[in-house]
């Protein structure tokens, strides 16, 4: 992100600057991504970005430091030692003391109220004399307008999710009459050939089969066998700007009622990718799908469409009922309308869209997925 347009952004929020301790926050502001964030609740990072000044700053663990620098990072960067208190005292303290040292004592202080525990809160409170004030409205707003640059990435990483999902069906053609592959060693494959595509992350991975798919996760077990339904699921990160993905496949040749099936929910994605425009309010957008979904008797799983991607997979703007804000030219958008095939199996095809002042451009170009993906030992289907 741009740091001008950040000062603006914390200026017009009538902060002195903004201290953010999400994950997700801080890659926004400062483009770094934090290694494994997820996985390691207790570990805190913050970036600091004043209104005015020459300097920004960082405060991580000494390891994550690194990786922030490693990541292009040239502000200021603080360690604080995890051994030096318990959780959170040590990353309080040195919190304090670099807001200090930035001259950031009087005056409110933006933070991530949605991303942060009531004990870190009270912490900093305790350690520093800032006031703080929740951003969390001004953030996600202003993360729901992307960049070129930002699309840019999105658009890497569907390309290198598509691309996991598609050598992972490469290795099914041709074994499903021999040994055969495990549900585990399928989502592995998937995982390990979007990084080989170039993905810097991949976080969610579901690969359901044959009764699974009507589940929206399972654990990966047991074998691959002929004639079974498969749905994948990822989301992955081309430098921390994530994607949301799902595919549909079949081991053998789909019968009738899963290609009907599958070409129902492919209108409904179509009459949704219609109404995908600067101006268009996101609950009617999905008040139309459901519309039309009753009329072709169709069964919608789920209460949500779509919702937003960029620094995390899930985020504003949402295509659910009760939702009025208005798509803004800008926006990105994984749509995935979800419904439920013969057997209640849950069936999606879930692409990447920019919305833009002619409409939805496709960012998850890669292949074309509108008819189901069927694995029949033929490398002509690729």
């Amino acid at each position: 992100m741009d740091e001008t347009m950040i000062r603006r952004l914390v200026d017009a929020a009538g902060c002195s600057a903004f201290v953010v301790f999400g994950a997700d926050n801080f890659h926004y502001l400062t483009g770094a991504t934090l290694p494994f964030a997820d996985n390691y609740p207790e570990r805190q990072a913050a970036a600091i970005i004043p209104a005015e000044g020459d300097t920004c700053a960082v405060v991580t663990p000494v390891d994550w430091l690194q990786a922030v620098k490693d990541q292009g990072w040239m502000e200021a960067a603080v360690a604080y030692d995890e051994n030096e208190g318990p959780h959170p005292a040590a990353f309080a303290k040195t919190l304090a003391k670099t807001l200090t040292g930035m001259g950031l004592t009087k005056g409110k202080i933006g933070f991530d109220a949605e991303r942060t525990s009531a004990g870190l809160v009270e912490a900093v409170k305790a350690a520093s004399k800032a006031k703080l004030v929740p951003v969390d409205a001004a953030l996600s707003e202003a993360r729901a307008v992307k960049t070129p640059a930002e699309v840019a990435l999105i658009e890497k990483s569907c390309e290198f999710a598509d691309r996991g999902i598609i050598h992972a069906l490469n290795h099914l053609e041709g074994t499903l009459w021999g040994p055969g592959y495990t549900v585990a060693e399928y989502a592995e494959r998937v995982r390990v050939h979007a990084f080989e595509s170039g993905a810097s992350g991949v976080g969610h991975i579901a690969t359901t089969f044959g009764d699974d798919t009507r589940l929206a996760y399972a654990p990966h077990s047991g074998d691959i066998d002929e004639g079974i339904l498969i749905r994948n699921d990822i989301t992955a990160h081309a430098m921390g700007y994530w994607c949301s993905i799902s595919r549909m496949a079949y081991t053998g040749y789909a019968p009738q009622e899963i290609e009907d099936a599958y070409a129902e929910n492919q209108y409904l994605k179509q009459v949704a990718e219609g109404l995908l425009k600067p101006g268009a309010r996101c609950d009617k957008i999905y008040a139309k799908v459901a519309s039309e979904a009753e009329k072709a008797g169709a069964k919608l799983h789920g209460t949500i469409i779509g919702a937003g991607v960029g620094c995390s997979h899930f985020e504003a703007p949402y295509l659910v009922a009760g939702y009025p804000a208005e798509l803004k030219t800008g926006n990105v958008i994984a749509l995935g309308v979800e419904t439920l095939g013969p057997r209640r199996e849950i069936i999606v095809d879930r692409d990447v869209y920019e919305i833009t002042h002619e409409g939805a451009r496709k960012l998850s170009w890669y292949r074309s997925w509108d008819r189901i993906y069927e694995v029949t030992g033929f490398r002509a289907v690729h």
